[in-house]
């Protein structure tokens, strides 16, 4: 975490860099020199940063308590939130949901004082209920202005309090005609770079471009290598695939690929393959989805196809996702990897989601009223534990069975059980 006053200049600190005019640089800089440094230089989000857009207007003005940005990485989620900063004049604050926790939020007070901050939050569907009060309070005081950013939309994850002084908006992966932008500015850059009066694309824009799906910060990497592994031909620097593939390390799929590897990885675990679901489920993930995505999935199985078969197989998948988010990647891969061969191998049963199922259909039919021995001035109402724990009462319509235990894993007891209480049907 860190404060500063926006005049300090976070968005120019890359304009004076001495490795601009010389090709003996390390690292990557084409996404730190081409950061934008105001709305009108912002590439994809025309929508949203017209001169006469809503949010713009909104930012400029500085009216609002709580801005939310989703969509995917290298949209500008976070340049945006920096130029906000800029705009409005205010100290800064930057925050990761996953390395400041409860105690950071606390230090926010003491930092900004009595003097109105900017704090930006990534990932910040990832606070908790406690979390998100913490900040809200010093929202209502006054004393901070919030921008979140998250891949995933975060509605759900907000508290009602947090959502009614949020507003949320869409950042859309660039389009190839952005790219096409994008190499234009890159291109004057790497000229002073490699000290060449031309840059000769070749094949190697459509390979970027397409590599880099819609993320303008992998596109400028991408794109880095490229001229690093290139040929000078006189005057002319003529960039080259060569070491990309060493870079490119996710293939992205469209939609309906990605949709095939979900089936094929929920249809694996719900089959009982382990093996075949680390090749879907890992897979996934290498083509650039978000394991918290995945371990939803997981989640979302462990009850749709384990259930009752295994009902700790629930809890084991929310404790692995914690798990993995408290342990980040490359090592919360092992995590996920763990919970995707022991669902897998877990016994199943999908009774609990039809009797779910079963009981909307019938709640779509049929108007069913509390029998009155249940009902809140219940007259004959038995107390089970009065006669050991159970016994023979109306608790619902006649007829209505929805819920069909097998004789899979655990839910075999649960079938004993209650054939031993209700009799088998």
């Amino acid at each position: 975490m860190f404060l500063h006053t926006a005049h300090a200049g976070f968005m120019d600190i890359y304009a004076t860099s001495p490795v601009a005019a010389n090709s003996s640089r390390k690292g990557m800089i084409l996404a730190a020199l081409l950061k934008p440094k105001n709305f009108d230089e912002l590439l994809g989000q025309d929508g949203l940063f017209s001169s006469t857009s809503v949010l713009r207007r909104i930012i400029t003005a500085g009216n609002f308590d709580s801005l939310i940005f989703v969509g995917p990485s290298g949209t500008g989620k976070t340049t945006v939130a920096q130029i906000a900063g800029e705009t409005l004049g205010m100290p800064f604050a930057s925050l990761h949901s996953t390395t400041a926790g409860s105690a950071d939020l606390k230090k926010l007070s003491d930092l900004v004082g009595n003097t109105p901050s900017l704090v930006f939050i990534d990932e910040i569907h990832r606070y908790n209920k406690t979390q998100q009060n913490l900040l809200l309070k010093l929202v209502d005081d006054r004393l901070i202005k919030i921008i979140g950013a998250s891949t995933e939309n975060p509605i759900y994850s907000l508290i009602p309090a947090f959502r009614s002084r949020s507003l949320i908006f869409n950042f859309k992966p660039l389009a190839r005609e952005d790219f096409l932008i994008l190499a234009g500015r890159a291109t004057e850059e790497l000229k002073k770079i490699y000290n060449v009066s031309d840059i000769d694309f070749g094949e190697v824009f459509e390979d970027i471009s397409r590599e880099a799906a819609g993320d303008a910060r992998r596109f400028l990497n991408l794109l880095e290598v490229a001229a690093l592994t290139g040929k000078r031909e006189e005057h002319t620097l003529v960039l080259s695939s060569e070491g990309l593939g060493e870079l490119v390390k996710k293939r992205r799929f469209d939609d309906d690929e990605y949709y095939d590897l979900l089936s094929a990885f929920i249809k694996s675990i719900r089959g009982s393959d382990p093996d075949a679901a680390l090749i879907w489920g890992l897979k996934l993930h290498a083509s650039g989805v978000p394991a918290e995505t995945i371990f939803r999935r997981l989640l979302i199985s462990a009850s749709e196809d384990i259930g009752n078969a295994y009902p700790d197989a629930l809890v084991f998948a929310n404790a692995a996702l914690s798990a993995y988010l408290n342990t980040g990647e490359p090592e919360g891969i092992i995590i996920l990897s763990h919970a995707i061969t022991f669902l897998a191998a877990c016994p199943k049963s999908n009774r609990s989601y039809l009797a779910m199922e079963k009981t909307k259909k019938y709640l779509a039919a049929n108007d069913p009223e509390v029998p009155i021995n249940i009902a809140h001035n219940a007259k004959g109402y038995i107390y089970p534990h009065d006669l050991g724990g159970f016994t023979v009462q109306k608790y619902k319509p006649e007829g209505a069975k929805f819920y069909e235990p097998t004789d899979n894993g655990y839910e075999q007891k649960i079938l004993e059980r209650l054939n031993r209480l209700w009799g088998k049907p």
